[in-house]
């Protein structure tokens, strides 16, 4: 499967643009991108962050050692996100679980 994960608000904290290099991993938030990419799936990073933050955003993910294949930065900001294919993030147990089942069908 190729997932599409949001960085702010779900691997990490929300913080203002110039503190985003003090956000903080949420919780098993990492540990289970790690599990997710060793299954080998695709692990595709998508932020509302500019590409001025791009070498900042991948310090980050190294520092934390999140794993990803690709990262995509200026998504569109808005305030609801309708989508026929996305997991909503109320935490990462539960996310895996929602994986876990789509995996199955």
């Amino acid at each position: 499967m190729q997932i599409i994960i949001d960085l702010d608000g779900t691997i990490c904290t929300e913080e203002r643009q110039f503190s985003r290099s003090m956000a903080k991993p949420l919780p098993n938030a990492i540990e289970n991108i790690t599990e997710l990419y060793n299954e080998g799936h695709i692990i595709i990073l998508y932020s509302a962050r500019t590409w001025m933050e791009y070498e900042m955003t991948v310090d980050w993910l190294k520092r934390h050692h999140v794993p990803y294949h690709q990262l995509i930065l200026g998504k569109p900001i808005g305030d609801v996100w309708i989508d026929d294919r996305a997991i909503t993030c109320d935490n990462w147990v539960n996310v895996k679980e929602k994986i876990n089942m789509r995996k199955k069908k």
